[in-house]
Order: structure tokens, then sequence, then C-alpha cells
């Protein structure tokens, strides 16, 4: 019975002496550049000590997705030397340490939905036109830190018809890691107003001009997709069949025409009167010009309301 008790009382003092327990694991995954032991390590107690020694650094972590190995006996000289002699700690565990770090996979396909998807939400006006980017090359697939994943699409064009190329900023947890771009052909297959025949400038277009077919207009200038938009209006220059018309190659013939006689209207509230003007610049429908009182002489600004009829802006 002494001696059990005696074996007792050696183990209780062994075990004081040693004090903290590390023990050092085979793997680990981090999120962080840095690593520290308590990213690679365990401790037998939560104290003071265990708690300031988890935090200590004990390497830099590889790039995302990437693997490195840490020597135990490196970590435990570099940090044994900080610590005081009465502060003993019983190191364990493996002698290579192999770290992970833990990564975002963005695919290929990834950015290429990702610029689909930008194209067809800033092209709504174009909602009845077949959409594809058709890259040049695929895009490498690549890895980022652990976060918050987000992204900004910067079109080479603006309009982003016609665009050639693509930028993507990526950003984990608002912080900036990957800006590439990626080169390509945006194809924009839709149905345009084109010519029937050739048809000469100052020609006030109607229906008999007009056609519809469907070319790609990534490379055009304003084109037209609704016939309505140019019937009435004056062809600014001589254009030749199968031609498509552009929205800067039309324009509305003036209603009223400069010299020309008009009635002056002001209403406002039950007062209607009426008068007789001469117009000073041509107009078209809800322009201001300038009409001349043709009683009072006085020069004054109309909205042009009707052919022949303005109205007094107030």
């Amino acid at each position: 019975m002494f001696r059990i008790s005696l074996i007792i009382l050696l183990l209780a003092v062994c075990a004081d002496a040693y004090g903290l327990t590390v023990s050092l694991n085979g793997s680990a995954e981090v999120a962080e550049a840095t690593v520290t032991l308590g990213d690679i390590a365990t401790f037998d107690e939560d104290t003071d000590l265990s708690r300031a020694l988890a935090s200590q650094p004990v390497g830099q972590a590889p790039s995302p997705g990437q693997e490195i190995t840490l020597q135990a006996s490196s970590i435990i000289k570099n940090l044994v030397n900080g610590l005081d002699q009465y502060a003993p700690v019983q190191w364990q565990g493996a002698t290579d340490i192999k770290v992970t770090r833990s990564a975002t996979v963005v695919s290929s396909a990834d950015v290429l939905k990702i610029i689909d998807t930008f194209i067809h939400e800033n092209t709504r006006e174009f909602a009845q036109a077949k959409i594809r980017f058709i890259p040049s090359a695929q895009p490498l697939p690549f890895s980022l830190p652990s976060g918050k994943l987000t992204w900004q699409v910067v079109p080479s064009d603006p309009q982003i018809i016609g665009s050639s190329r693509f930028s993507v900023i990526f950003s984990v947890d608002g912080r900036v890691r990957k800006n590439m771009s990626v080169r390509g052909q945006l194809e924009v297959l839709a149905q345009i107003v084109v010519l029937k025949g050739d048809v000469r400038k100052g020609t006030i277009l109607g229906p008999q001009h007009l056609a519809m077919t469907v070319q790609d207009i990534s490379e055009l200038q304003d084109p037209i997709l609704n016939p309505r938009e140019v019937l009435g209006k004056r062809l600014l220059v001589s254009l030749q069949s199968g031609k498509p018309l552009a929205k800067h190659q039309v324009e509305f013939p003036p209603m009223v025409k400069k010299g020309e006689l008009v009635r002056i209207i002001l209403q406002r509230g039950d007062l209607y009167l009426t008068a007789t003007g001469i117009a000073r610049n041509n107009g078209i429908a809800n322009e201001t010009i300038r009409v001349q009182n043709i009683a009072s002489k006085k020069m004054i600004y109309c909205r042009v309301a009707a052919p022949g009829v303005v109205e007094v802006a107030l």
C-alpha cells in the first residue's frame, strides 16, 4: 500500500514539473496569411500561458490552395528561447506539420458566367436580341483566400455593345485580390431596320422604304430596332438598298418652318387668346422656337403644338 502511494506521489510531482503539454498535429488548414501555434497544436490546459503560446506566429502560410511543411524542431527552438525558465512546457506530436491554406477556387466557367450575367443585366434595351460573348481563349482558373467574395465587371466600351474586352475585379472581404481581363467578341444578333431600295437624302421615310433583317449589331452605331421610330422622319444622307439605318441619319422634318405664318395661342385658365405671328426658327413637335407677333412686333417664345400652330411658353 505504501509503495502504491509513493508511485502516485511521484507521478503527480513529475506532471507538475512538466507543466503545460503542447501536442503538434501532423496537418492543419489555415485561412490567414500567418500560421500561429494555435493553428497547428492542441494544449492540455487552458491558461494564460497556453493562450499566449497559441497566438505566437510560427511561419507564413502558403498561397491559397497550396501546401507547405513546417519543421517542429525549428518551431520549438524559436518558442523555447522566449519562454521563462519557470514556465516548463512539454512538447510532443508530429515532427513535420503539413499546412494547407484554405481557398475559394474560381473556375473558367465561373468567370464567363459572371461576364454573361453582367451583359444581360445591362442590355435590357436589347431584350429581343440574342447576345453572347465568345472569348478568344478560356480564362485560367485561380484560387483566392477564403472570405466574402465580390466582383466588379468593367466593359471596354461603356455602352457594352461593341466591347472587345471585359475586366473582372475580384475582392475578398472588401480587399482587391485579383484583376483580370478577358478578350473576345461580343455577338449581338437582332432585327434591325434597313432600306428596301436606294433612298436619297431628304426623303420622308414611309413603310415602302423600310424592311427588317437580322444582323450582328455589335459594331453598328445607334441601329434602329423598331420601324415606327423612323416613320415620317427625313433621311439626312443618301443610302443604298440593304443598308442599316442609324438614329443619327434621320430627323423629323420641321412641323413649323422659319418665315411661316403661324397662329399663336395663349391659354391660361379661362383666358383664351389668339394672334398671328411669323416663325423665326424651324421647329419640330414640342420644340420651343422664337415667334414674332405681327401686331405688336414683339418676339416671344412658343412651343410648336401642331402644323402652323404654336402655344405661348409660360
